[in-house]
């Protein structure tokens, strides 16, 4: 068998070429464990997410550091700073505003983001001038116009508020609309306050004609007009409607002027109208109470019965039940007051 011998110069390059190939190795899985600029934003956006602000924070202070450039990791940086330190947030945000070259996207985000930290530091003046920058760059920026909209509600500039709240129902179909009929209503408001009544009442009346009404346009609209008992119980209704929540002391106020008519029956049609199509717990409670003032029992308990078939369950069912049971006014009288209590939000579609 033939050996082949190697000098010690071969043996050298050979021990020398394993040692950079081991180098090369230990190099290169290094650089591929050091994460990209974006998947250390990436990292720092989890780390949010997660509750980390801490991780966050030290990740983009590395980008930064190795990127000076990076927009998005200076805007996020002053997003975490704000919490703590709001001046510090503007001084960082304001560094992105004043660079000369920087996309309109950007901008307006540094904008935005600028807003946010004067909002957060309570300069409603300098928040409303970062605002108005977005809108001379973009005149149909939805964040602009509804914190813009806002900060004119909180000062009760009612006529800037519904311009603002107009340009976001043409931009926004998803935008609320009972948000304008809100602002007619204040500005209806404002009016009443200056005495300028034939203002308040158009304000209210275009409120109240809204596709979503402000309730409490309807509810003013019902007082301001006591005179004309037709077009007051039309209001209270419309009240109740939308606001089911309180429908009690609408109807508590069509009862008074209907008594005060001398129309009787036509508080026991309300409270059957109201029974047509919907269970109302109170309009039955109500109802029931009447059938019983007349002496009509039967009546009372046929009503009574014809429910508990389907919402024997409800509060307001049972307790008419237990009414009906007894024989005693005060007792009646009682379980009337107990069931008023304890359905005010009893409406079963």
């Amino acid at each position: 068998m033939e050996f082949l011998v190697l000098s010690n110069f071969q043996i050298f390059l050979i021990i020398l070429s394993v040692i950079v190939l081991i180098i090369f190795t230990l190099v290169n899985n290094r650089s591929k464990n050091i994460p990209t600029d974006t998947e250390a934003f990436n990292y720092a956006l989890k780390a949010l997410v997660d509750g980390d602000k801490d991780k966050a924070y030290n990740l983009l202070r590395d980008i930064i550091s190795k990127d000076s450039n990076n927009i998005d990791a200076y805007l996020l940086l002053g997003d975490i700073v704000r919490e703590k330190d709001v001046n510090q947030a503007i001084k960082i945000h304001q560094t992105v505003v004043l660079r000369p070259q920087i996309t309109k996207e950007k901008k307006i985000e540094a904008h935005k983001a600028l807003a946010k930290d004067f909002l957060k530091d309570k300069n409603i003046i300098r928040a409303e001038s970062e605002l108005n920058n977005i809108l001379h760059i973009d005149s149909s920026n939805k964040f602009a116009l509804r914190e813009l909209k806002y900060i004119a509600t909180e000062n009760k500039n009612w006529k800037d508020a519904l311009k603002l709240e107009k340009k976001l129902m043409k931009i926004d179909i998803n935008h609320k609309k009972n948000d304008e009929s809100m602002l007619n209503y204040f500005i209806a408001m404002d009016y009443k306050s200056k005495d300028n009544i034939k203002n308040y009442v158009y304000y209210l009346e275009k409120s109240a004609k809204s596709e979503n009404i402000y309730p409490d346009s309807a509810l003013e609209l019902a007082n301001h007009n006591m005179s004309n008992a037709e077009l007051a119980i039309s209001y209270y209704k419309l009240y109740a409607k939308h606001m089911p929540s309180q429908r009690t002391v609408a109807f508590n106020k069509i009862e008074n002027i209907l008594f005060d008519s001398q129309k009787y029956d036509e508080v026991e049609n309300l409270y059957r109208s109201l029974l047509e199509n919907d269970f109302d717990g109170f309009a039955l409670n109500r109802l029931i109470d009447i059938l019983l003032e007349k002496n009509e029992v039967s009546d009372a308990n046929d009503l009574v019965d014809k429910f508990m078939k389907s919402n024997h369950t409800c509060h307001s069912i049972r307790l008419n039940k237990l009414k009906l049971e007894s024989s005693s006014f005060e007792v009646r009288k009682s379980i009337s007051s107990l069931c008023n209590e304890m359905i005010k939000d009893e409406i079963i579609k």
